[in-house]
């Protein structure tokens, strides 16, 4: 008799809490576009030989630094109104990213972030625990730049307020575009990293 009482309670309780539920339409999910990934520098697919890509700077003594790609993903997150926590979410927006990192570990990781709303289009870069900034994708800074002897087109510039006394190792200067991605970083006390073709 136990038992068929907390069988018929939970049959009750499961059908209350399913009868409860809020029935929710199919959310809408704004997708990334090819133009769209291409922002991603860092997209080239692993080796067949199964070892990572290296993209590789010149410091400011003339030495290699090897990063490679650690992380390359896309996901879907709650539109603009909406959270993880709402019963119903209408639309979702999808962002991406591509993270490289130094392989020795001197050196600040850095990202490129992509979000993409139905009617807005989000390119951000990241230097690890130094900032991330916006990227007017319409307007870049530099139609076409010389940087360490080798021509660029499309350049965005990212200046940062600071001195070289007060602000030692934090980010001064960066140049990247949607081809090669970063290009130069500078850091205040003459350190930098130069991309290396």
């Amino acid at each position: 008799m136990k038992t068929t009482l907390k069988t018929s309670l939970a049959l009750l309780f499961g059908a209350v809490l399913l009868s409860s539920c809020e029935k929710c339409d199919t959310a809408t999910t704004t997708e990334l576009t090819e133009a769209d990934i291409d922002w991603l520098s860092y997209t080239d697919p692993v080796p067949t030989n199964g070892k990572p890509d290296t993209i590789r700077f010149e410091n400011e003594v003339e030495a290699e630094v090897k990063y490679i790609r650690s992380q390359l993903y896309s996901n879907s997150v709650p539109g603009e109104g909406y959270s993880f926590d709402d019963k119903c979410i209408e639309q979702l927006d999808t962002q991406a990213s591509a993270v490289i990192v130094d392989v020795a570990r001197k050196m600040p990781g850095m990202a490129t972030y992509l979000l993409k709303r139905p009617n807005d289009f989000k390119v951000q870069v990241l230097v690890e625990n130094l900032g991330t900034y916006d990227i007017n994708t319409a307007a870049p800074t530099h139609a076409t730049i010389d940087i360490d002897g080798k021509t660029y087109q499309n350049v965005y510039e990212i200046n940062v307020a600071g001195n070289d006394t007060y602000n030692a190792g934090k980010l001064k200067k960066l140049y990247f575009n949607k081809d090669k991605g970063f290009i130069r970083i500078e850091f205040y006390g003459g350190k930098f990293l130069q991309l290396k073709q």
